[in-house]
C-alpha cells in the first residue's frame, strides 16, 4: 500500500473548519467502538472469573468423583469396593470413604438444620480442600476439650453457620436426627450427639460456609445408628476435567447397586447456566460494537460527499479507483483499530486490577461470592480485538466502494 493512500486517509480523517461535524462523527463511532470492547471484555472476564471459582469452590467441597449406591443405601465394604475402582485407572490418586446427612444442629441460642458430612479427617484432605480453607481452629474431627477440659467429639463448621449459631472455638453443640412423629413413638426419641467446636472454615461460597458441618466417621455413624457403613466413596483424580472419563470407563464393570457420578454432573445446571450466560452475554454486547461500525458507515458516506471534488480531482491526477478504495478502508481501520485499542485498554487495566486486588465486594449471601470475580483470558481477548477490527474494516467496504465508483469530471463540478 502507497504511502501517499496512508497520507490522504490520515488527513482526510482531521478535523478541518469544512469538515468539522464530519469528523465529531468519526471520532464518536470511535467512542462507540471502544464502549462495545471495554464492555464486551469486562463482561467476558467477569464470567470467566466466576465460572473459575465457583468450579473451584465446587471442586474443594466435593472430590472429583464418587461413588454411591443406589437408592442411597449404606456402602459396607467400601475399603474393597475403593481398592478394586484405584487399581482400574492409575489416573486416580487418592480416596476416602463419607457420610452426608441432614441433621437437627442447636446452640445455647439458636436451633437449625444442616448437612452434615462424616469424614476421615486425613484421608479426606488428600480428596477434597476444605483443610486449605480454614480461619479459626484446626483441621481435626479428633477428640476436643471442652471448657471444662472434658473430652468430646469434635466439629467443623463453615464459618456463616458458626456465625449463624453464635459460636466459636471450644463451645458445644447438639446434634440431634430427624425423625418422623410414627418413628419416635416406641424409639426413645430422636438421636443425639453432644460435640465441640474445633475449627471454621471459609470457602466464600456462602451456601457452603453456611450449611456444611463436618465430624468424624464413627461419631456420625454412631448418632445414626448405621453401623460401620457409609454413604459413598470420594477420589481425586490427576486432572480433574477428565474425572468424566474415568467415570465414563467405570460405568462398564462397577457392579450393581453401585455408581459413578462426576462433579460435572453433581453441578451440570450450574455450569450450563455459566456457558450459557458467556455466550448470551457474549452475543448481546457484541450489538454495541456492530451500531459502532453502522456508524462508520454513515461517518464515511458523509466524508465521501464532502470530499467529493477532492475526490474527483485525486482520480484526474492518475490516482486508481483501488486506491481511492483502499484510501477510505484505511480510514475505517483508524477508528476501529483505535477505538478497539483504547476500549481494550481500558477494560484490561480495570480487569487485571480487579482480578489481584478484588477492590469491587459482593454482598456473598446474594451473589454467591464475596467479591466481584474477574478473570483475563488470552484467547477472549484476542477474540475481542479481532472481532472489533474485522467488523469495522467489513463496515468501509461499501462507502469505499462508493467513493472509488465516482466519476472524476462529475466530481469535480460538484458542489
Amino acid at each position: 500500500m502507497k504511502k501517499l493512500e496512508w497520507l490522504i486517509a490520515w488527513r482526510y480523517l482531521g478535523a478541518q473548519r469544512k469538515s468539522l461535524f464530519v469528523s465529531l462523527i468519526g471520532i464518536f463511532s470511535m467512542l462507540g467502538v471502544s464502549i462495545g470492547v471495554f464492555a464486551l471484555i469486562i463482561a467476558l472476564s467477569a464470567i470467566n472469573g466466576f465460572e473459575r471459582e465457583v468450579t473451584a469452590q465446587m471442586i474443594g467441597k466435593d472430590a472429583h468423583f464418587e461413588v454411591q449406591s443406589y437408592q442411597g443405601d449404606p456402602i459396607f465394604d467400601y475399603e474393597v469396593l475403593a481398592s478394586q475402582i484405584r487399581s482400574k485407572d492409575s489416573s486416580i490418586i487418592a480416596s476416602a470413604p463419607y457420610i452426608i446427612y441432614k441433621v437437627g444442629i442447636s446452640s445455647k441460642k439458636v436451633n437449625d438444620g444442616i448437612v452434615i458430612y462424616g469424614i476421615d479427617a486425613e484421608r479426606s484432605k488428600e480428596v477434597v480442600d476444605i483443610h486449605k480453607h480454614m480461619k479459626l481452629g484446626v483441621y481435626s474431627v479428633d477428640s476436643f476439650p471442652d471448657v471444662q477440659g472434658n473430652l468430646r467429639p469434635s466439629i467443623i463448621l463453615g464459618m456463616g453457620l458458626a456465625n449463624r449459631l453464635r459460636v466459636g472455638i471450644g463451645d458445644k453443640l447438639l446434634l440431634q436426627t430427624f425423625q418422623n412423629p410414627e418413628d419416635v413413638v416406641g424409639s426413645g426419641g430422636p438421636r443425639m450427639l453432644s460435640v465441640i467446636v474445633s475449627g471454621v472454615f471459609e470457602t466464600g461460597m456462602f451456601e457452603y460456609d453456611g450449611n456444611l458441618a463436618y465430624v468424624g466417621i464413627p461419631e456420625l455413624q454412631k448418632l445414626l445408628g448405621t453401623g460401620d457403613a457409609v454413604t459413598g466413596i470420594q477420589f481425586r483424580v490427576k486432572d480433574h476435567w477428565k474425572a468424566g472419563e474415568i467415570v465414563e470407563a467405570l460405568g462398564k464393570w462397577l457392579p450393581y447397586p453401585y455408581y459413578a457420578i462426576d462433579w460435572k454432573v453433581k453441578n451440570i445446571t450450574l455450569l450450563k447456566w455459566m456457558n450459557y450466560e458467556k455466550f448470551i452475554v457474549a452475543a448481546v454486547i457484541c450489538l454495541i460494537i456492530l451500531v459502532a461500525a453502522f456508524n462508520i458507515i454513515s461517518s464515511l458516506i458523509m466524508v465521501v460527499i464532502d470530499k467529493t471534488r477532492e475526490i474527483g480531482i485525486l482520480r484526474s491526477m492518475g490516482l486508481s479507483k483501488s486506491s481511492v478504495m483502499r484510501i477510505f478502508m484505511l480510514m475505517g481501520s483508524f477508528i476501529g483499530a483505535a477505538g478497539t485499542l483504547f476500549g481494550g485498554t481500558v477494560g484490561l487495566t480495570i480487569c487485571l486490577i480487579q482480578e489481584k486486588y478484588r477492590l469491587i465486594k459482593l454482598p456473598g449471601d446474594v451473589y454467591v461470592l464475596p467479591y466481584f470475580p474477574m478473570h483475563v483470558q488470552l484467547v477472549d481477548v484476542v477474540l475481542v480485538f479481532t472481532i472489533g477490527i474485522a467488523l469495522c474494516v467489513f463496515a468501509t467496504l461499501l462507502p469505499a466502494w462508493k467513493a472509488s465508483r465516482l466519476d472524476p469530471v462529475g466530481a469535480i463540478r460538484y458542489e
